[in-house]
C-alpha cells in the first residue's frame, strides 16, 4: 500500500497524497488547499480550522499561495484532511486511487 497514491479533489482541494508508514502520510508536491476554513454555523472558528490553520504554519515554508510547493510529511490520514481542506469530513473516505478504492476501503478488514 506504501506505493499507492491517493487522490483528492473536494472541498476546493486538490492532491495525491502516499500513506508511506502507519504514522506518515506524505502530500506531494503541487497540492492546492481550501483557502479559508469554512466557519461553525454560529460563525464561530472551530477546532479544525485551528488545528489546520496550525499544521499550516508549521508547513509555511512549503506553500505558496494556497498551493504546497515542496512534499510535506504529515502523521495521519486525519492531519492530511485538516491540512488540506480543515477536515469537516472523514478523510479515510475522501482520498481514493486510481481504481476509485479509498483509503478506508483498502484498509477495513470484513
Amino acid at each position: 500500500m506504501s506505493a499507492v497514491e491517493f487522490h483528492l479533489d473536494n472541498f476546493e482541494s486538490t492532491a495525491t497524497v502516499l500513506w508511506r508508514k502507519r504514522n506518515e502520510m506524505v502530500i506531494k508536491k503541487g497540492a492546492k488547499l481550501r483557502r479559508e476554513a469554512p466557519l461553525n454555523k454560529d460563525g464561530s472558528v472551530g477546532l479544525d480550522d485551528r488545528w489546520g490553520n496550525m499544521l499550516r504554519q508549521e508547513h509555511a515554508d512549503a506553500i505558496e499561495d494556497f498551493e504546497t510547493t515542496d512534499d510535506i510529511v504529515l502523521k495521519s490520514v486525519n492531519e492530511t484532511g485538516l491540512f488540506l481542506y480543515f477536515g469537516r469530513a472523514n478523510g479515510w473516505l475522501q482520498f481514493f486511487d486510481n481504481d476509485g478504492k479509498s483509503i478506508n476501503d483498502w484498509t477495513v478488514v470484513q
